[in-house]
């Protein structure tokens, strides 16, 4: 069972002075996936197992490997269906949450103390939030559309103004 983040908008005043949640997206579920899965695999079968009648045996072991393929790329898409990240700001702190994998992780710091930069260039994406604070440094904004990243970096840097 995936550890979900309680719902925040990007401002508010019942959990702390800012907070923001980025989720991957995932439109199509994951009653979705196994039903694109079981099609694709249903469908290849039975173009091998016609093959296979026809006389063309080969087919039906390269079918096989293409399930097995499409199986392990729905498992890894499955597997970070529920990643998330939330960044919150309540009072004096600044805390930093991410599901990755099923593994949760967590960094809290004094909000004064953290520098707000861009960091490195992170596949198509634009460069992520490095967060740096008592020779630490962490990573946020990778499920942010670019545009929400630099509004969250704007609003952190004015939170953290010293």
């Amino acid at each position: 069972m995936p550890v979900v983040p309680p719902q925040c908008p990007v401002q508010c005043s019942v959990e702390g002075e800012y907070c923001v949640v980025a989720r991957r997206n995932d439109s199509l579920g994951a009653c979705g996936r196994r039903l694109a899965f079981g099609l694709a695999a249903g469908v290849s079968l039975v173009l091998g197992t016609a093959f296979v009648a026809a006389g063309a045996w080969p087919v039906l072991p390269w079918s096989l490997v293409e399930i097995a393929a499409l199986a392990g790329a729905l498992a890894y898409v499955e597997r970070r269906a529920h990643d998330w990240e939330r960044l919150t700001v309540n009072g004096d702190r600044l805390i930093v949450e991410r599901m990755s994998a099923g593994r949760l992780w967590r960094r809290e710091w004094n909000r004064h103390w953290v520098r707000v930069t861009a960091g490195p260039r992170t596949g198509r994406r634009g460069p992520v939030l490095l967060l740096q604070a008592g020779g630490e440094a962490c990573e946020f904004g990778g499920l942010l559309a670019d545009d929400a990243r630099h509004e969250v970096k704007r609003a952190l840097t004015r939170l953290t103004a010293r």
